[in-house]
């Protein structure tokens, strides 16, 4: 399961796999072995290598509260959208995961088509195409093969091609 929740304005991408009685968790491309443990409805027993986190979970409205260790966290599941919700301009493509660029298709003045690839991200052993939204020229290609982006960020910026 892929899940990104925000927290104090950062928007956190993360894994889940369960197997068993443990859950896999990768964020920031560590993995973390988890068990947890219902004490009762709402407090959890987390264990994390030989550390034991008690936590106690509360919902009101789209926010969970997650108390460990005397300390609160206000955390907010967010849908995947491709794009942040800041100022966009047309021809601004936005990286809808946070991964590693791979592959740059083309360069800066490059003419492409509708639906030409630019860049390719991969994330998670998944391999992401950003595609041209219209025909056009490209500005700016703002990242490079090996470099890594996260969520929102934007990858490319083209100009429309006037017909």
């Amino acid at each position: 399961m892929f899940i990104n929740y925000e927290h104090n304005n950062h928007v956190y991408n993360i894994t889940v796999e369960r197997r068993e009685n443990q859950f896999f968790i990768v964020y920031d491309n560590n993995e973390y072995t988890v068990s947890a443990t219902e004490l009762k409805p709402g407090q959890l027993a987390i264990q994390l290598g030989d550390r034991v986190i008690k936590s106690v979970i509360s919902q009101g409205g789209d926010n969970k509260f997650v108390f460990i260790d005397g300390s609160i966290f206000k955390v907010k599941r967010i849908e995947l959208t491709g794009r942040k919700t800041t100022e966009k301009k047309e021809g601004d493509l936005h990286s809808p995961i946070s991964g590693t660029i791979v592959a740059i298709k083309v360069r800066e003045g490059s003419l492409v088509k509708k639906d030409d690839v630019l860049l390719v991200i991969e994330a998670m052993k998944m391999e992401y195409l950003i595609r041209a939204p219209y025909d056009g020229k490209v500005k700016k290609v703002h990242f490079k093969e090996k470099e890594q982006i996260e969520i929102g960020q934007l990858t490319a910026e083209i100009k429309k091609e006037v017909e």
